[in-house]
């Protein structure tokens, strides 16, 4: 979202008083009434689902800046899935019906809003076209690269670094921990991924898309 948007963004939302949510509190519950539309202004927020096994399949990570849940403000239905803290977070919440007249006098901030819903859809599409593939390499390969791009923290060597452990990418990935333990083992033997400290290096992101594309 470009400046003078998120500056508007951010001047509606900071009427309303900030709402803090310890690591781990859910902040929407599945099939729950919102109690209004929430802002993150730090920390992040990851939205799941539980499939019937019991697994936790994580849709996206929501940061700075992002307004959840998107789906009850524009079509007014309870949303179909967890917001969770996955760090401690700090939110505004806006009544419904204020954020929704204040979007209907904004053109262009619901363009840009809607640009980056379309980039986080995007990214779901291709982990779904890799989940129906049932290659769980690929899988794997795909989170990675999809995180290092979107909460990677780029070092002086050109590596990229995921404050993440295994367990958060299977859940991220869709797969159980052991199978991604097996299928990061192959990549740390490229040399392309490190683990250590509950920390993931990608230590080349360009190798790893190009694997990925010889994959497909």
């Amino acid at each position: 979202m470009s400046t003078p948007d998120q500056k508007q963004l951010d001047s509606f939302f900071r009427k309303y008083p900030i709402r803090h949510f310890d690591k781990g509190q859910i902040i929407i519950a599945t099939n729950e009434t919102p109690p209004g539309i929430f802002y993150v202004v730090s920390g992040q927020v990851r939205q799941y689902d539980i499939t019937d096994l019991g697994v936790d399949i994580v849709l996206d990570v929501l940061l700075d800046s992002s307004v959840f849940p998107l789906e009850w403000a524009v079509r007014d239905v309870n949303t179909q899935y967890f917001y969770q803290a996955i760090s401690p977070v700090e939110v505004r919440l806006a009544p419904l019906n204020e954020l929704q007249n204040f979007l209907k006098q904004s053109p262009r901030l619901v363009y840009s809003m809607l640009n980056r819903s379309v980039a986080a859809m995007t990214i779901m599409q291709r982990r779904m076209a890799h989940l129906m593939s049932g290659v769980t390499y690929n899988r794997v390969m795909f989170e990675l690269i999809a995180q290092a791009k979107r909460l990677g923290i780029k070092q002086t060597d050109g590596s990229y670094l995921l404050n993440m452990h295994e367990d958060e990418l299977a859940q991220r990935a869709g797969l159980t921990r052991e199978t991604v333990n097996r299928e990061v083992g192959k990549l740390k033997r490229l040399g392309l991924v490190e683990v250590n400290h509950r920390r993931i290096s990608i230590k080349n992101l360009d190798k790893l898309e190009s694997l990925l594309g010889d994959h497909l």
